[in-house]
């Protein structure tokens, strides 16, 4: 039991490690790639996932934003 614990805590804190990630490709956004470089590459500075976290609710670059 503790196993299945462990193995739902450490995929949580995957999916909310790579969440700038997934709300960028969910609205399409335009820099996908480049928030999923910065979210992967500095996103455990905290400040890095910060930054990749705004930057996936910017403007999406898309006429019907």
């Amino acid at each position: 039991m503790e196993g299945i614990k462990a193995v739902t805590l450490v995929l949580g804190a995957i999916v909310v490690y790579i969440l700038p990630t997934i709300i960028a490709s969910q609205r399409r956004h335009r820099s996908t790639a480049g928030i999923a470089i910065v979210n992967l590459l500095f996103g455990w500075t905290v400040l890095g996932w910060i930054a990749a976290f705004i930057w996936a609710f910017g403007h999406t670059g898309q006429e019907t934003d």
